[in-house]
């Protein structure tokens, strides 16, 4: 009986390589994987010259490692049986309450000096422009009764203040931490992406425009539309799994609203302030603005046509909707990707008022403001 069940498994175990082999030679290599977001390996080449160096064989194991059959679902089931041991952290994530993926935050005092430091000198050199900052917190620190019991993330609330008691004096802080702690049980945070949602923005719009003195443009003024739920953003994608459930993404539209959006650093624009085309693919947080560009202008039918700056991380993508109806031009900057003068711009455009939007983590993660020249 031992020696029939010991074949049994043998045979078994044949046929499962079996199938694995020829199942990945039959199938159709892929040549992107959307939830590692790159390029897969294409079989190598077989020249003599790299099958003799012993390249072939090594680039033959990475192609197998990209190509093999049913790939993301060995990677889901392994991180369902990570989640089911109980383990609440891999790859910087926590596997929160209520299917909640949250990032994880570390705080860099230094790095956060620093930018805070070039922002401060802008502001010397440019007395006369008018600067705000909107700091944004992320879902980490508000939804923070979602995270693992004992997990150690830093506190962004020492972070916060820290911007608040070294940004110049002279530069307006909209602080919408309050405000998202008060919706906390809202859906503001998307919970298999980094970025706050439609609503979440809205908020953070409101305290902006607040602090500018702007109109308030209310949420009875806009028709709203879901997408589905079937966004599963970043963090899902450092552990995909089969217990997450799909974000709705919502698109929006003022009443009477006219757009036009210019993507200057590629040389297209259309009139939307949404790139719908963006909801067929997996990384539906780019439906709004297309996602990251170095460069964009945003016109509109908005009453006050004196052209600004706002210079952003992709949290302002979803908000930016909500502040061209209240400027008629804006240039975006990401400094991530624009590598020329944002002075010169300003110079050039003759521009006088300069917003900031941007997460607190992403002020403290790298010294992109030194950019800001």
């Amino acid at each position: 009986m031992k020696k029939g069940k010991n074949i049994l498994i043998i045979v078994t175990f044949l046929f499962y390589i079996l199938f694995i082999l020829i199942g990945t030679i039959i199938v159709k290599d892929r040549d992107y994987s959307d939830n590692e977001n790159r390029v897969l390996k294409q079989y190598p080449d077989a020249s003599a010259e790299n099958i003799v160096s012993g390249q072939y064989m090594k680039d033959f194991e990475d192609y197998m490692a990209d190509q093999i059959i049913l790939k993301d679902d060995y990677v889901k089931l392994h991180n369902d049986m990570v989640r089911m041991s109980g383990q609440k952290f891999e790859h910087g994530i926590f596997f929160g309450k209520d299917g909640y993926i949250i990032q994880d935050y570390v705080y860099d005092e230094e790095v956060l000096g620093q930018n805070i430091k070039f922002i401060n000198q802008f502001k010397e050199e440019y007395k006369n422009v008018d600067i705000t900052m909107l700091v944004i917190p992320t879902a980490a620190y508000i939804l923070k009764d979602k995270l693992p019991a004992n997990c150690p993330v830093d506190d962004q609330g020492q972070a916060l203040k820290f911007v608040h008691d070294n940004l110049d004096k002279d530069i307006r802080i909209a602080d919408v931490t309050e405000e998202l702690q008060k919706a906390k049980d809202e859906y503001i945070f998307y919970k298999t992406d980094h970025h706050w949602t439609e609503y979440g923005a809205y908020l953070g719009y409101k305290c902006l425009a607040e602090k500018l003195g702007l109109k308030v443009h209310d949420r009875s003024e806009y028709s709203y539309k879901n997408a589905g739920k079937e966004f599963f953003g970043t963090l899902y994608s450092k552990a995909p799994n089969h217990f997450a459930e799909g974000d709705t993404v919502t698109i929006f539209m003022h009443d009477g609203g006219e757009y036009n959006v210019e993507y200057l650093d590629e040389g297209w624009s259309e009139n939307s302030l949404f790139h719908v085309s963006n909801l067929s693919i997996k990384d539906k947080y780019t439906v709004y603005l297309d996602g990251n560009h170095a460069l964009i202008r945003i016109t509109s039918n908005a009453p006050d046509k004196e052209p600004i700056i706002v210079v952003k991380d992709s949290y302002a993508h979803s908000l930016l909707p909500y502040l061209a109806d209240n400027y008629g031009d804006i240039y975006v900057v990401d400094l991530r990707y624009y590598h020329d003068s944002v002075s010169m711009l300003m110079e050039e455009k003759e521009i006088k008022k300069v917003i900031l939007i941007n997460n607190i983590d992403f002020l403290t993660t790298e010294k992109y403001y030194k950019m800001f020249y």
